[in-house]
């Protein structure tokens, strides 16, 4: 694969998490995006996002779940279309049980 070594194209850059997807690809995050590298080695970008750092893939592999440490959020990412959506929390730190903007996170680092 492209990807190995030292000299490849994600060699630059900082990843925080993978998440694998049932057609061999897999998802990471940087300190700025989300990226899908493909099987066969290409890379694109899925969303972008600042301060996200764990990353988890639905079921379906419709959708990314991203936790924004710097934001104190669970966000979505649509893997089509890279429209991201707060799925949970507030810009307001906290720690609170709830639904959607109701639940409150201090620095969400897993996911």
């Amino acid at each position: 694969l492209a990807l190995e070594g030292e000299d490849g194209p994600l060699a630059s850059q900082k990843l925080f998490a993978v998440a694998s997807d049932r057609a061999g690809g897999w998802y990471v995050t940087t300190p700025a995006s989300a990226l899908h590298v493909s099987a066969a080695g290409r890379i694109r970008t899925v969303a972008t996002c600042e301060g996200c750092c764990n990353i988890a893939l639905s079921p379906d592999g419709s959708a990314l779940f991203l936790a924004d440490y710097s934001n104190h959020k669970i966000l979505r990412a649509e893997v089509a279309t890279g429209a991201v959506t707060t799925f949970a929390g507030s810009d307001e730190r906290g720690d609170a049980d709830g639904v959607g903007g109701a639940a409150e996170f201090y620095r969400p680092y897993g996911i």
